[in-house]
């Protein structure tokens, strides 16, 4: 009868320790999930940078003009703070208008301040890296030389997720002169 209840406490062992741990992964999951689930879309202008990383695989590295963002009015800017950065349409393409310390009303990017410059500061959102496999990550690399639209969903926290890169449109041919 002991040796039944030995086994029986080693898997309630076993379950007490792995039960924290998948919950642990879960809301890791969930949050980085979050922006899909629940956020708004919106289309940044981007370029590449670098496509490949011996570490990480194929990608699309990608630099925003909104990596740029006007200083922030009020505080001392430092590298590493968390910035609000409030984001306007301006022709179905979303700009960066405004750096807070605190959320803003309206539509915002949560980030953090890498690097101080005179007048903006280069802000980080997460958003940097497209994953492809090897060949779509290299063709999608020189569509995207002349610069590209990147989709993303934009949550209530200002936490976004990219869910989408395509190269930019091609603007109508011009009429010939009569």
């Amino acid at each position: 009868m002991s040796k039944t209840i030995s086994q029986r406490r080693r898997i309630d062992v076993v379950i007490a320790a792995l039960v924290p741990q998948a919950l642990i992964l879960l809301a890791l999951l969930g949050y980085s999930l979050y922006p899909l689930w629940s956020g708004r879309e919106i289309v940044l202008r981007t370029a590449p940078v670098d496509p490949r990383d011996l570490f990480r695989g194929q990608y699309v590295q990608l630099r925003y003009e909104i990596n740029q963002a006007p200083m922030p009015e009020v505080g001392v800017p430092r590298v590493g703070r968390q910035v609000f950065v409030q984001l306007e349409s301006q022709d179905g393409v979303w700009q960066a208008v405004e750096t807070r310390y605190t959320p803003p009303p309206g539509l915002f990017l949560r980030g953090h301040i890498t690097s101080i410059r005179t007048g903006s500061v280069g802000v980080d959102y997460g958003i940097g890296a497209w994953f492809a496999p090897p060949e779509q990550a290299r063709a999608l690399e020189r569509q995207l030389r002349a610069g590209a639209l990147a989709r993303l969903r934009v949550a209530d926290n200002g936490q976004a997720a990219l869910i989408g890169v395509e190269p930019l449109p091609e603007p109508p041919p011009s009429a010939p002169p009569e």
